[in-house]
C-alpha cells in the first residue's frame, strides 16, 4: 500500500531512525528498531483501512440519500396513479350495475356510450418499482441504516403494491377473457338484441364480478395509505441526517 510506505518512511524519520551506512548497530539496536518498524506499520495498516471505510461510509451515505429522495418522487407518482385507477374503478362499478339491471325500460344511448367501456376495460395498478429493484438486484439495500425505514420500504414494495397489482390484474383480466368473447358471440352488430344479452344468466354471472370491485378500492386506499406513511418517514429521516 503506497499509505503503508508512507507512514513508514517518515514515521522512522520522525523518529530518528534514518539508516546511515556508517552507523555500527547491535542486536539490541536492530531489534527495537524492527519491533518500532512493526508498529509503524501496523499502525499504516490501520490508519489505511479507516480511511478506506470511512470512504465506503461517505458513499453509502451519499447513495442512500439519492435513492430516498428518487423514492420521494417514485412514491408521488404512484399516489397520482392510485387516484386515477380508483376513479377509473368507481365508474366501472357504476357500469357494470348499469348493465347488470339493464332492462327494456332503462336502456338509454348515452348512459349505454357512456359506460360501454367499463365492460371490457383493464385497469391494473403498475407501481414505479424500478429504483427498487434495480437496488435490490445490486445487493445493495443495506445502503439505507435505519432498519425500521428499510422494513417499510420493502413491506411496500414486496408485499403491497404486488397485491394490489395481483387483485386488479385478476379482475380486469376476467372481464376481458369473459365478457368481452361473450359479448362477441352473441351481440349482433347493431346491438338491438343488447338488453337481452345483458339478461342472459352467463353474462349476469359476469357482471356480478362488478361487486368485487369494493374490495380493490379498499386496496388502492390501503395502498395510498401506506404510500403516503412511506413519504413521511422518509422525510423525516433526511431531515435528521
Amino acid at each position: 500500500m503506497i499509505e503503508v510506505d508512507l507512514i513508514k518512511k517518515h514515521g522512522k524519520k520522525a523518529l530518528g531512525m534514518a539508516e546511515h551506512a556508517h552507523e555500527q548497530h547491535t542486536w539490541r539496536g536492530r531489534v527495537g528498531e524492527t519491533l518500532l518498524e512493526i508498529a509503524i506499520i501496523v499502525f499504516a495498516i490501520t490508519l489505511s483501512l479507516w480511511l478506506h471505510s470511512w470512504q465506503e461510509h461517505r458513499h453509502d451515505r451519499a447513495r442512500e440519500h439519492q435513492f430516498l429522495v428518487g423514492l420521494q418522487q417514485d412514491l408521488t407518482e404512484d399516489l397520482r396513479e392510485i387516484k386515477q385507477d380508483s376513479a377509473s374503478y368507481v365508474e366501472q362499478a357504476r357500469g357494470l350495475r348499469y348493465f347488470k339491471n339493464l332492462s327494456a325500460s332503462s336502456l338509454q344511448a348515452d348512459s349505454v356510450n357512456s359506460y360501454n367501456w367499463t365492460l371490457t376495460n383493464a385497469t391494473s395498478f403498475q407501481p414505479n418499482s424500478s429504483r427498487f429493484d434495480g437496488l435490490k438486484l445490486s445487493g445493495a439495500l443495506g445502503i439505507v441504516e435505519e432498519e425500521e425505514l428499510l422494513n417499510k420500504i420493502l413491506s411496500y414494495y414486496e408485499r403491497t403494491t404486488p397485491n394490489l397489482k395481483d387483485n386488479a390484474t385478476a379482475f380486469s383480466d376476467t372481464k376481458r377473457q369473459a365478457i368481452g368473447p361473450y359479448l362477441d358471440q352473441h351481440l349482433q352488430p347493431d346491438h338491438r338484441n343488447l338488453v337481452a344479452v345483458m339478461q342472459q344468466l352467463p353474462m349476469q354471472n359476469y357482471l356480478a364480478h362488478g361487486a368485487g370491485i369494493q374490495d380493490i378500492l379498499a386496496l388502492y386506499h390501503d395502498t395510498g395509505q401506506k404510500a403516503r406513511e412511506l413519504q413521511r418517514s422518509i422525510k423525516a429521516y433526511l431531515a435528521a441526517q
